[in-house]
Parts: C-alpha cells; sequence; structure tokens
C-alpha cells in the first residue's frame, strides 16, 4: 500500500484528487480514477462473499499491483476515498 500512499500524499488532497468511479460488468466492477487516471479495481463478490480492492501505481508501471478483500463493495470504495484524503475514517471492512 506504500506506493498508493505516496501517490495520494499532498497537501490538500481533496482539491488535489477527485475520486471518479466506472462501474462495469453490470456492478461486479468498479474502476476508481483519480484525475482522470485509472488507479484501483473492485470486483465480487466472490464466491466467498468478499470484494476484492486491487491497486496499482501509475506512477510506477513495473510496481506489482496489490490486493486487500472487503466484505462489502462500500467498504472497498471508501477505502479508495480515505486513500484519497477525500472522506474521514471509519470503519472500513464493514
Amino acid at each position: 500500500m506504500g506506493i498508493m500512499s505516496s501517490f495520494f500524499q499532498t497537501k490538500n488532497a481533496t482539491l488535489a484528487s477527485a475520486v471518479s468511479w466506472e462501474s462495469r460488468y453490470e456492478g461486479a466492477l468498479s474502476v476508481a480514477h483519480v484525475n482522470s487516471v485509472p488507479v484501483a479495481g473492485v470486483s465480487g463478490p466472490w464466491p466467498d462473499g468478499k470484494f476484492a480492492l486491487t491497486w496499482w501505481s501509475p506512477l510506477e508501471p513495473d510496481a506489482a499491483p496489490s490486493l486487500e478483500f472487503f466484505t462489502s463493495m462500500a467498504a472497498a470504495r471508501m477505502k479508495v476515498e480515505v486513500m484519497a484524503g477525500r472522506t474521514p475514517k471509519t470503519s472500513l471492512n464493514a
């Protein structure tokens, strides 16, 4: 997650990065865009009922993506919003 943390660090993250979401595959995938650049995807639910959040770095194309699991699409999307500095930190895995 260090890759995404450094990507989103700014003095005023709220103004510097606005997250927009694009749904694909009838809502089974949501792609997060920051400043029109795709940075993360949330997919699911998977057979275990969880949602997978995959991060990648547009600044380091050779870096391996990271993967986190959440109990809901909303929780995974909130994690992206928190990383972008747009919402206060709350329970993310709810």
